[in-house]
């Protein structure tokens, strides 16, 4: 299997975890990678929902752990110009019956199974909050962590304790994405929100993107437009996670202006 397997964590909820996995999966598949996006959120499974497959999952990611189906029944294509795979999760806790050791060992060989059919360049796991059955599952298979903050400083600790605690799985190598950053407020004048130099050092974890607040894209997740300010910051995070030095703001020249203010 490749490399590149990234999950997704955060200790707290209500980040946008999802929407960033989901963003970058896009993005990578965009740029001709081949890509396999596994939810192991299973306490909360909403991926199949963003990528518009509610109506489409015959089998699921517990499914092809318990040997019930082969990866091809379980694998989604969300998107017909993309060489993008869902491989969702079930609503409820199919494999209960089972100790939780064996549990983790079975799904982490469930993504191996599934990128290995669509020969995967990229795998991305979404996990759920906090410490979970699927981040465990994920971090046996993940080689680096994909951290989300938002702007609150619950968050910001919390993205601080996540970058621990994958450090007491034996992921080293992680990096912080911020989302939904807002622009419009830290760059006023009497701002009183984090700047984006508090956040990093709060977290403690390498910055390796921003997501401005995008109402466009809370739209396109109800299935109305497309989000292009955020489509653009996803684009220069897979730009980055493949080696190249792209600036933090590149394609959003608005935003490039008042870059300054962001930082202090």
């Amino acid at each position: 299997m490749t490399d590149n397997v990234l999950l997704f964590a955060s200790s707290k909820g209500g980040v946008g975890k999802t929407t960033v996995a989901l963003g970058l999966s896009r993005a990578l598949a965009k740029l001709g990678q081949r890509v396999l996006l596994a939810d192991f959120d299973f306490s909360s499974p909403c991926l199949d929902l963003l990528c518009g497959m509610e109506d489409h999952v015959l089998c699921t990611a517990a499914d092809l752990a318990k040997e019930i189906c082969t990866p091809g029944d379980a694998l989604l294509r969300p998107y017909d110009e993309l060489e993008l795979y869902l491989l969702p999760a079930s609503q409820e806790d199919c494999m209960a019956e089972l100790p939780e050791a064996e549990q983790i060992t079975r799904l982490a060989c469930a993504v191996e199974q599934a990128a290995e059919q669509i020969g995967a360049e990229y795998v991305l796991l979404d996990t759920g909050a906090g410490v979970s059955k699927g981040l465990h599952a994920a971090a046996k298979t993940a080689r680096s962590a994909v951290i989300v903050a938002g702007h609150t400083p619950a968050s910001i600790r919390a993205a601080g304790m996540t970058g621990q605690r994958m450090l007491s799985h034996g992921i080293t190598e992680t990096y912080l994405v911020i989302n939904p950053y807002d622009v419009k407020s830290c760059a006023a004048k009497k701002n009183t929100r984090h700047s984006m130099l508090e956040i990093i050092d709060g977290a403690g974890v390498p910055l390796l993107g921003v997501v401005p607040y995008d109402y466009a894209l809370v739209l396109a997740q109800e299935g109305h437009g497309s989000g292009e300010l955020s489509a653009a910051a996803f684009q220069n995070i897979a730009n980055r996670l493949r080696g190249q030095a792209v600036p933090l703001f590149s394609g959003l020249p608005k935003i490039r202006k008042q870059k300054r203010m962001l930082f202090q």
